[in-house]
């Protein structure tokens, strides 16, 4: 059999491993558009940051490996289209068009920073983040003499914004289109988000949408909004993600994302799909959603290529779990917000609590805020959302795993959590939470 992989990172390579190791007898091929293979995306913005000195930490598995290993990686292949009729892959690579045939076709090809169709866009500062190249020349563009506007507020905006503030630029101004920062979150979260990069000395402009990028000399030197013009010297657009999946034509949500069932299978029979190029199976809303978390994409690549040998797999298990750190604070969420609960009409009752992360006579604890969403009749934990100075995301861990199994506040309130007080208090944050929850 011959097996097409479209896309060489977390998904995809996962992928392709494991059909090497499961059955040796096929032939896999990933195409991949970059030259670049493996490599932690989700690092990038602490190595701008500052905090890892090294690019090469970030860059997993080298692509000799996985070639010892018998898989046809080919780098600088950019696929065009899909044939479904023909069962073939075609594109371009420096040589000219290419054609690949397959049996089997994954389409793990990730996803590109949206760039809104505005004027100044290509002047020089205006920056995306999404592969090390950006990492490298958005890191060597930022200094302490650097005036920086961050456009979007969702979790690589603000982890970017952390980063500028790690590297004392001379001024940061944070741009939301949206009413609120962190808008995955419940509205209380985004404010204390937006409030904590005031109190580092930031701007932040809200419910403000970018017109334009001005210049001189071909240089940025302002962003311009509806609600004003911020002098600048880099800008970074970090207005989230769009699909890469234009050359195929299988059934998509709205922004492109290949719909997949827990089997990871599109609308095609032998084209699978995974990653930040496809959608993930809700836990709880019992639906495709679109979660681009490196999370998913390596718990898909696992099982994908099981399911391209035809081994029955099922992966019905998302929740969103994700976590951010914003100068002082941790944030971190998982399962459905309030937010989500009444967007989709489902019952809810919500409690809010505020717990030390550890016993108060161990020095320093720090106050975590504990947001819960839960079933009114039957209390089942629907969602959970966290904030602290510290010793806070991680916890987010027992939420999640209390939403997958679907506990109920009683039940976790008095499940056996450690103690000891350099690490929580006699009732943990997470119980205090269950328990208030009536």
């Amino acid at each position: 059999m011959n097996i097409v992989i479209i896309g060489g990172n977390a998904a995809g390579m996962s992928a392709a491993s494991r059909i090497r190791r499961r059955a040796p007898e096929h032939e896999v091929i990933v195409l991949e558009s970059t030259n670049e293979v493996s490599f932690g995306a989700c690092g990038m913005p602490y190595y701008v940051a500052g905090l890892n000195p090294d690019i090469n930490l970030m860059r997993i598995r080298p692509v000799e490996k996985f070639r010892e290993q018998g898989i046809d990686v080919r780098l600088g292949h950019t696929v065009t289209a899909v044939d479904r009729d023909a069962k073939t892959v075609s594109g371009v690579n420096e040589n000219g068009k290419f054609t690949v045939q397959y049996d089997r076709l994954a389409v793990c090809s990730g996803s590109s920073a949206i760039v809104p169709p505005i004027e100044g866009k290509d002047l020089a500062g205006v920056f995306t983040l999404k592969n090390l190249s950006d990492a490298a020349a958005l890191k060597a563009a930022l200094g302490e003499d650097r005036r920086v506007v961050i456009v979007g507020g969702g979790y690589i905006g603000l982890e970017l914004a952390e980063a500028c503030l790690l590297r004392n630029v001379k001024s940061l101004t944070v741009v939301e289109a949206a009413p609120k920062l962190l808008t995955t979150f419940d509205d209380e979260f985004g404010d204390a988000a937006a409030e904590e990069l005031r109190k580092h000395g930031a701007e932040v402009r809200l419910g403000e949408r970018v017109a334009g990028f001005q210049g001189k000399g071909g240089k940025l030197t302002a962003v311009e909004t509806d609600g004003g013009i911020y002098d600048c010297d880099v800008a970074v657009l970090a207005v989230g993600v769009r699909p890469n999946t234009a050359f195929v034509d299988v059934e998509k949500l709205g922004n492109g994302a290949l719909i997949t069932d827990r089997s990871l299978r599109t609308g095609d029979p032998d084209i699978f799909a995974a990653g930040d190029c496809a959608t993930a199976w809700h836990r709880l809303l019992k639906s495709p959603v679109y979660l681009p978390l490196g999370t998913h994409a390596n718990k898909q690549g696992r099982l994908l290529g099981d399911a391209i040998l035809g081994k029955e797999v099922c992966l019905d298990r998302a929740l969103g779990t994700s976590m951010l750190r914003l100068a002082g604070l941790e944030f971190a969420c998982t399962g459905i917000s309030e937010k989500i609960a009444r967007e989709k009409g489902i019952p809810y009752k919500t409690k809010t609590v505020a717990a030390r992360s550890h016993a108060r006579y161990f020095p320093d604890p720090a106050e975590i805020t504990v947001k819960l969403v839960y079933s009114p009749d039957t209390h089942v934990i629907l969602g959970a959302q966290m904030m602290g100075a510290k010793e806070t995301a991680l916890r987010i861990d027992i939420f999640a795993l209390a939403v997958d199994r679907a506990m109920t506040t009683e039940e976790l309130g008095f499940a056996d959590l450690g103690y000891a007080p350099p690490f929580a208090s006699v009732w943990d944050a997470v119980q205090i939470a269950a328990n208030a929850a009536k």
